[in-house]
């Protein structure tokens, strides 16, 4: 959190707003730094956005970095995406590895590779192909999950948060919080290990532990 609000700090002290381009035409990137940085781009390279408010969209052929208070994409990514924020919300598609660190998260799309999410609060929905690790306070898990996850709640004073599946988990994982629910439209197959304060109201088939008092961030997952 400490790195999103330096950054944060960044971006408001950019008092333009500038665009770049740099490569050949077969793998040519651009940047867009400013305190407003907007717009669709076709990149057959990268591409960066910086500024307190970001909206990207475009086709970007390589990696995708966004950095800013609040980020808006609905870009598509042939290779990696990495998104620094406040409120982030990413509705395109990512072909490669995903990373995300911010307060509030909306991120619905399909992603290719593994997830990686660092937060307060995240929904996740679309397509998710590679594993998920996620580490927040409250996490809605209303997409489809093809690889295992591995989710652990996070917060003040001890707090370890609340995870909520309403989506699909094809191959189980592991979740530690103080709060498991599971919806009645979940749908759950492979093996799945819940830490929680009380076990899940879902008749399904997991491994229980209960957390007793402990952080779910100092507990192995063995």
């Amino acid at each position: 959190m400490k790195a999103i609000l330096m950054m944060t700090a960044a971006a408001t002290a950019l008092a333009g707003c500038s665009y770049s381009s740099h490569g050949p035409a077969e793998n040519r990137s651009f940047d867009r730094a400013g305190l407003v940085a907007a717009g669709d781009i076709d990149a057959t390279g990268s591409a960066e956005y910086a500024g307190m408010f970001v909206d990207a969209g475009g086709d970007i052929g390589n990696n995708l970095s966004l950095a800013g208070a609040n980020v808006v994409s609905d870009a598509r990514v042939g290779g990696n995406l990495n998104i620094e924020g406040a409120q982030i919300r990413f509705t395109g598609s990512v072909a490669g590895d995903t990373e995300i660190a911010g307060a509030t998260m909306y991120l619905n799309g399909r992603f290719g590779g593994r997830m990686e999410v660092m937060g307060a609060r995240a929904t996740i929905d679309g397509e998710v192909l590679g594993e998920l690790e996620a580490l927040g306070a409250r996490f809605n898990l209303e997409g489809r999950f093809t690889s295992p996850i591995y989710v652990v709640g996070g917060g003040r004073e001890g707090r370890n948060g609340r995870v909520v599946i309403s989506g699909v988990l094809e191959q189980g994982g592991y979740i530690c919080a103080s709060q498991v629910d599971i919806h009645r439209n979940a749908r759950i197959t492979g093996p799945l290990t819940i830490i929680a304060h009380d076990r899940p109201d879902w008749t399904g088939s997991y491994d229980f532990e209960p957390l007793n008092g402990r952080d779910c961030e100092r507990i192995s997952r063995g």
